[in-house]
């Protein structure tokens, strides 16, 4: 099934979901397509409309897209031990380096997010 990313989030074309206009009434349709930058990106079969969700009776989803994690950044995450770290990605061995001296293979991780450095 083709998926679409946007705004944050993977939606499959084809896939049943509820859309809306208003977020007030919602009417069961198929997604065709995401305009990306409009007012009203969802496409189904009977027009555009500007709020999705998921469809009780769907098999359709909406997930959170996965971290592209960049060369270098700073990260912090949970190991699949539920234990906390911090630590850089090295995309040459696709692995996460904490400051604890462990070395972590990224795709065992979750709540993985970017470290940025404030100026104040």
């Amino acid at each position: 099934m083709k998926t679409i990313e946007h705004e944050g989030r993977i939606y499959q074309v084809g896939a049943v979901y509820e859309f809306s206009d208003d977020g007030k009434h919602w009417y069961v349709e198929v997604l065709e397509d995401i305009y990306q930058g409009s007012a009203y990106p969802y496409k189904a079969r009977s027009g555009v409309y500007d709020f999705i969700r998921v469809c009780k009776a769907s098999l359709g989803t909406i997930t959170e897209a996965p971290v592209k994690l960049i060369d270098g950044e700073c990260y912090q995450f949970t190991d699949r031990y539920d234990d906390e770290h911090k630590g850089f990605f090295l995309a040459e061995t696709d692995r996460l380096y904490c400051t604890t001296g462990a070395i972590i293979d990224p795709s065992r991780c979750t709540n993985i997010k970017r470290l940025v450095v404030e100026n104040r």
